[in-house]
This record gives C-alpha cells, structure tokens and sequence, in this order.
C-alpha cells in the first residue's frame, strides 16, 4: 500500500466518519431538548439559536479536519502498519479537540474580543468553557466514532491488496 492509495482511502473514510459524527452530536441535542420542547422542536433547534455562524463554521472544520485526520490516520494504519483501533481512538479525538478550538474562536471574535480588559473574562466564556462542554459530550462518541474509523480503513485496505 502506498501513501497515495491510503491517504485516497483515509479522506473519504474521514468524511465519512464525521457525518457520523454531525449526526451524533444532532442526535445527542435533539435528545437534550426534546425532554422539555417537544421532538420536533427539539430536531430544528438549530434554527432557534443565536450562535448558527458558530455552528456552521464548527461544521466545516470538523470536515476538513475530518479529512486531513482522516488521511494522516490511513497512512498510519496501512503504510506504517500502527494499531487500527489506537490510531483511530486517537483520530477520532483530534478531529473532536480540533472542531472544538478552532470553532470556539468564532465566538471570541465576534463577541469576546471586544470584552478583553473588562471583568468579564472572554477566554473562558468563548474558548475555554465551549471546548469543555464540546469534550463532555463529545468525547465517548468521538473515541467510539474513531474506532469505527480505524476497523473501516483496515477493512478498506486489506480489501485494496486482495
């Protein structure tokens, strides 16, 4: 398997793996407030938010990262021949860690950039406390999502040298 082939592999199978993502982080809000709005409501509460340019930034980061991650994680697996579910662990987590810094910065220059010097305290409410929540909820899917990854580009590339 060469670099090419693996990192051709890898971006698709990253693009792949983050829409699972982006439908489990809906999944995971649809459920939060479906418990006090209803389940309609709750699947478009996207619609309903301040914070929609966050949103679609954070999305088009985590598929670019998904992608880029997607392609060093392939490489990884089929050319350097590490362990599938540790590199994909490991993958799945920095798309995560990644989408939630640099999406967290959207909300820094819009808003808390001009608070810096006041009281409040605009690291912490527009990078800090997003990465937080971001981790809390998105950590056990992001590893479960990662591991998925790595067992499909194993799978991929053993059916690629057959």
């Amino acid at each position: 398997m060469n670099d090419n082939s693996a990192k051709k592999i890898g971006g698709r199978q990253g693009l792949i793996s983050t829409g699972l993502g982006i439908i489990i982080a809906q999944l995971i809000m649809t459920s939060l407030i479906a418990l006090d709005e209803g389940f309609i409501r709750a699947f478009f509460w996207f619609m309903e938010v301040t914070y929609k340019l966050n949103l679609i930034v954070g999305v088009v980061i985590m598929l670019l990262s998904g992608y880029i991650f997607g392609q060093v994680g392939a490489k990884a697996i089929l050319v350097k021949k590490k362990n599938f579910l540790l590199v994909g662990t490991l993958t799945g987590i920095a798309v995560l860690f990644t989408t939630a810094f640099f999406s967290s910065w959207t909300g820094f220059l819009q808003e808390g950039f001009k608070n810096i010097g006041t009281n409040d305290n605009p690291f912490e409410d527009y990078i800090f406390k997003p990465m937080f929540w971001i981790t809390v909820f998105g950590l056990i899917p992001a590893i479960l999502v990662g591991i998925w990854f790595g067992i499909q580009i194993k799978r991929k590339g053993s059916i690629k040298r057959n």
